[in-house]
């Protein structure tokens, strides 16, 4: 398999990442195309594929390490986006406009309670009429977070790779079976699901798959992707599907669909010099955190995207005006990751390995 690598990043990871964060925005974009064929088939894989790969490059740590790790690389710009939000929200209810305004609830109560419960779709507390309004996109954060410390109990673990597998297996179907009765705050039952995906990448991994899947199994995969979406839309962070289970197998098919395009990305722009389409998708898959968390900002309290679609609409067809909305989506989301290195403290929050809250000199001035 022919890789190029920057800072020891592996390049059609990244642009597999660049793929996956485009098809979230644009599957969130959809306006009146929602539900529709294309969500089915973007929702297939978007979600999926950042576990598998997250898998795929998975390492055996110390829990205290990986925790650390994650918690800075995870919960902390769960914590940050939240905080933008909460600022947004107070700024709507200080100076009401049609700007800067909620797209779900405007209560500060509501948006407390959805922030701790860290749930990616609406949650109804059984024999109650309690209901818990969803936090949004950044539900992967949480249970990216969660689903890595049960992987890495699971790989410790010195037992053969089947009982690994059954123990995944059960793990899997664990979450599914209980996101039908109670659905647990910290997006627990994704986290569990998502145990088949990072234990598929790392399978991948250990058994050179893709290099041994061919044009004929890919175009299997493929018309099985095209199928699956006339009908079961994966509802990754709700569990659930009209086939949940076939939700999940697909989740795994189209991965290897896509890391396969995205491996004959890397080696057809180096080819054609066409550096400059695979530095742009290389940037988005490095950044895909920032990119989800400011699309969850634009989602929940920019009210552009309206405006953009209404207006675009009043001139042309409303496919145009969806095709726009995306690039206008896209556009926002770019610019805050552009600028994300140049902005004070912030940065901080969405890019602590490069810039930790506490540098190495002040470390040193200390233990003076």
């Amino acid at each position: 398999m022919k890789t190029n690598t920057t800072n020891k990043r592996i390049a059609w990871i990244d642009i597999a990442r660049g793929i996956a964060i485009l098809a979230v925005v644009a599957g969130h974009s959809l306006g009146n195309y929602w539900p529709n064929y294309l969500g089915n088939f973007l929702f297939a894989f978007h979600m999926p594929i950042f576990f598998i790969l997250s898998g795929y490059l998975y390492h055996e740590q110390k829990h205290s390490v990986l925790t650390k790790k994650n918690f800075f690389n995870l919960l902390i710009p769960y914590m940050a986006t939240v905080g933008i939000e909460f600022v947004l929200l107070l700024f709507y209810r200080i100076f009401p406009n049609s700007y800067i305004a909620p797209s779900r609830g405007g209560s500060i109560r509501e948006f407390l309670i959805a922030a701790i419960y860290g749930a990616g779709g609406n949650v109804n507390i059984p024999t109650t009429n309690i209901k818990i309004q969803p936090i949004g996109a950044i539900w992967f954060l949480v249970a990216m977070f969660i689903a890595n410390q049960i992987f890495n109990a699971v790989m410790k673990m010195r037992v053969t790779i089947y009982y690994k597998t059954a123990m995944v297996l059960f793990l899997t179907i664990l979450g599914v079976t209980t996101a039908n009765v109670f659905f647990l705050p910290f997006s627990i039952q994704p986290a569990l699901v998502a145990q088949i995906f990072l234990f598929s990448g790392y399978l991948i991994k250990k058994y050179n798959v893709i290099d041994k899947i061919n044009l004929p199994i890919i175009l299997l995969f493929t018309l099985l992707w095209l199928w699956d979406s006339t009908f079961n839309l994966f509802d990754f962070e709700g569990v659930n599907a009209a086939n949940i289970y076939l939700a999940i197998i697909v989740g795994i098919t189209t991965s290897i669909v896509v890391i396969k395009l995205s491996i004959y990305i890397e080696n057809i722009t180096i080819k054609l010099n066409l550096r400059v389409f695979q530095s742009i998708l290389l940037f988005w898959g490095s950044q895909s955190l920032i990119l989800l968390c400011f699309h969850l900002i634009d989602l929940d309290y920019v009210q552009l995207w309206p405006r953009v679609i209404k207006e675009v609409s009043s001139c042309s067809n409303y496919l145009t005006a969806i095709t726009i909305g995306i690039l206008y989506r896209v556009m926002f989301v770019s610019l805050f990751a552009i600028a994300m290195p140049y902005i004070p403290l912030l940065r901080s929050f969405y890019l602590h390995r490069h810039y930790p809250f506490i540098t190495k000199k002040v470390k040193k001035l200390f233990r003076k």
